[in-house]
């Protein structure tokens, strides 16, 4: 019985995350992106050649050069280290998301009052917060993604995603562990300071449609397009939609090597908060044949010591850095003193 146990430990944090349908790398989101996939690419095929080639079709998806690519089995490394170490950390997440929504929940009677619960319309109450909590998850995710793009020592921890050279949908996993627990925290304190605050305005906790606790808005994404952002098929979208939704060419822009594209397509689901702010490039029709990772960082970024170890000391080095150019411009006390001096002379 120790040993079946010990072995169920070891593979519930597997079978959960390939079963469960609300988890990211579930067997049937995957499934589901497969055919939308071989839907696209046969319909390019179609409209290009007046016919679509299955065998062709299923060769693009299956390319060995991606699964034999150093950077493709980083990301499996990755994939086997986040399945055991970030489950305690979700749980601590999860924690500070709850004392964030307690805490606006408190602050917002102190100064307003508290409001009545609000009698029925519970479907109604469900739908709205379902969407509240989505855009908050969309404008923490924003926020914390357009800070690791411009700060150097948030940059060094996040550079790691943007070695991948190839892109699949393990590559969603290939973040450096301090790097998921920034944005699990950025991601607290939005999404909790919206639940408090919906739970004020109503006068009540409120729940939200879900799938294994993950907002429906977010499963039916990550079942259609969402896998798709990191692979190797360029499926754009424009006009109306280009401005809105973040398809997979958008994000596939945002790998991109090509120093055109730096910081670019900074969203998640929505493309508006890029559109906003002016970061938002609307990828073409026709597939650019883009590039991956990143300049001068070589198969090295691929290792081990390349995952975990150099984007410490390269966060550290930067924000070194950042304290000592601002300890030298600020002026020294012994200068304020000559200049108070002259002032009184």
């Amino acid at each position: 019985m120790q040993l079946h146990g010990a072995i169920r430990f070891l593979l519930d944090p597997i079978t959960s995350e390939l079963f469960l349908p609300g988890s990211i790398l579930s067997v049937y989101s995957l499934a589901s992106t497969f055919v939308i996939a071989v839907c696209a690419l046969a319909y390019r095929h179609r409209a290009r050649r007046g016919h679509a080639s299955l065998p062709a079709i299923f060769r693009a998806i299956f390319g060995q050069r991606v699964a034999r690519h150093k950077s493709f089995y980083a990301d499996v490394k990755l994939v086997a280290l986040s399945l055991f170490i970030l489950p305690p950390v979700m749980l601590a997440l999860v924690v500070s998301a709850k004392t964030v929504s307690i805490a606006t929940r408190s602050l917002l009677t102190n100064l307003f009052g508290a409001v009545g619960a609000i009698e029925g319309h519970n479907a109604l109450i469900t739908a709205v917060s379902t969407i509240v909590l989505f855009l908050a998850y969309e404008i923490g995710y924003f926020i914390d993604h357009y800070l690791k793009h411009r700060v150097p020592f948030l940059w060094e921890l996040h550079k790691v995603h943007h070695t991948a050279e190839v892109l699949t949908p393990l590559t969603n996993y290939r973040n450096h562990p301090l790097d998921n627990v920034i944005f699990g925290y950025m991601l607290s304190i939005f999404m909790g300071g919206a639940s408090g605050a919906l739970t004020w305005l109503f006068g009540r906790d409120t729940e939200i449609v879900s799938i294994d606790g993950k907002n429906i808005i977010f499963i039916v994404f990550l079942w259609t397009i969402g896998h798709l952002q990191h692979s190797q098929f360029w499926i754009p979208f424009g006009g109306v939609w280009g401005p809105i939704i973040m398809s997979p060419a958008h994000h596939q822009i945002h790998h991109s090597n090509d120093p055109r594209h730096y910081n670019r397509n900074m969203g998640s689901v929505l493309a508006i908060w890029d559109w906003m702010m002016g970061t938002l490039e609307i990828p073409s029709e026709e597939n650019p044949r883009l590039c991956y990772g990143v300049e001068g960082e070589g198969r090295s970024a691929h290792s081990w010591i390349g995952i975990l170890v150099s984007p410490l000391a390269g966060s550290a080095l930067a924000l070194w850095r950042a304290c000592r150019s601002m300890k030298n411009s600020l002026p020294s006390a012994t200068a304020l003193g000559s200049e108070q001096k002259r002032e009184i002379i």
